[in-house]
């Protein structure tokens, strides 16, 4: 699939002027790549690229509608999904005439919509595994998506985290690493589409091989590994067409990515079943020894060794993985960086990780490029 500014579209949004607040289709952007076109702008230009299209019909005007039908012969090339009020006979017109379209009740919940589109466009993240990953592996990368996603719908929702479903992920990445090693997990890791969700699954896998190789209890290495998972919860409150943009972020950009630890700390706060460890992760993973880190400005005398581990996982994942704007730096590059970073990181403890990668020949790991770009490292 092409680009456009750079940019690979998986969903265009179309509505006549602005998104109406009440538009399930406001939410899409936290979920996938996105871009909306004012429906009075259409042309084939516009929309091409997009692997599905939704419409949004509320507000829609005749010189809108009169555009959109002009060029639905290109859009029509793709699944399209017309958001309507079902109630509204105005609107169910509107949607029959264009015809060859997926009607959405605009009230249905958000997790059926999502469902939808994943069921038009066939992702399937598992496919593009290699074709000798354990089995152990596949099943590991497959629940841990899957609580990404439901992460992700917790935090746009404003509903209960699936902690089942965070411990089941967790424990079966924990016995993927015993039996299939680190390396086999970053192979797979490194086919997904998005570097936002890989880093996560990254920093989930490399944090629970530190735990294991410091001899860590079996539960504290799936609370890391867990902690993982979920330690940026606060770029969910982000599009991803800033996470993962593949040309260099704006200042108010990166502003707003900065600001994640925050966004996490805003939305764990209020969350019981969320452990307090698992918290702290989240909000403290960018925290330094000497007091130079954010967003607290915490010294190591504040610091948990979880959230020092997870510090260390998250730099050098973020050091070492491939993005459209830039080469992932090799293990022995990396380590030496977070070296020279002296007083900001647990040194004792990052000689041992060094320990581990090295001797492990993690640099050695064969990397794909992955599709989506960016997933700033902030």
């Amino acid at each position: 699939m092409g680009a456009i500014g750079g940019q690979r579209v998986e969903i265009v949004l179309i509505s006549d002027g602005p998104l109406p607040v009440d538009s399930p289709a406001r939410k899409l952007p936290f979920f996938f790549a996105a871009r909306l076109v004012d429906m009075i702008t259409l042309s084939p230009q516009t929309v091409a690229d997009a692997k599905i299209a939704v419409v949004e019909l509320q507000n829609a005007t005749e010189p809108g509608l009169k555009v959109l039908k002009a060029i639905w012969e290109d859009l029509a090339s793709v699944p399209v999904i017309c958001l309507v009020d079902r109630k509204s006979r105005r609107e169910s017109i509107q949607a029959a005439a264009l015809g060859n379209a997926h009607l959405c009740d605009r009230d249905m919940p958000l997790v059926l919509l999502l469902k939808r589109i994943n069921s038009l466009v066939n992702e399937d993240l598992c496919a593009a595994l290699p074709e000798n990953a354990p089995a152990q592996t596949v099943e590991a990368y497959r629940k841990s998506n899957a609580f990404l996603q439901s992460l992700c719908l917790s935090t746009v929702e404003d509903s209960p985290i699936q902690i089942k479903l965070l411990n089941d992920s967790a424990e079966e990445l924990l016995t993927a690493l015993s039996l299939n090693g680190l390396s086999t997990w970053l192979e797979a890791v490194h086919t997904h589409h998005s570097g936002t969700y890989s880093h996560s699954l990254m920093v989930a896998g490399v944090a629970g091989m530190f735990a294991l190789h410091l001899g860590w209890t079996e539960e504290e290495c799936k609370e890391v590994i867990a902690g993982g998972l979920v330690h940026d919860i606060g770029k969910m409150r982000i599009p991803l067409s800033i996470l993962d943009k593949p040309d260099a972020l704006t200042g108010e950009e990166r502003k707003l990515i900065y600001k994640h630890p925050v966004f996490g700390r805003d939305i764990l706060k209020p969350r019981m079943e969320v452990s307090v460890g698992i918290k702290k992760i989240a909000i403290q993973h960018h925290e330094y020894m000497d007091g130079s880190g954010y967003p607290l400005g915490l010294d190591g005398s504040r610091i948990s060794p979880p959230v020092r581990l997870m510090t260390i996982s998250d730099i050098f994942s973020a050091l070492t993985e491939i993005r459209a704007y830039k080469d992932g730096a090799p293990a022995r590059v990396a380590i030496d960086i977070m070296r020279k970073m002296g007083p900001k990181l647990d040194q004792e403890m990052l000689s041992s990780f060094q320990d581990m990668v090295l001797k492990r020949d993690l640099g050695d790991v064969k990397r794909q490029s992955i599709h989506a770009s960016g997933g700033a490292a902030a």
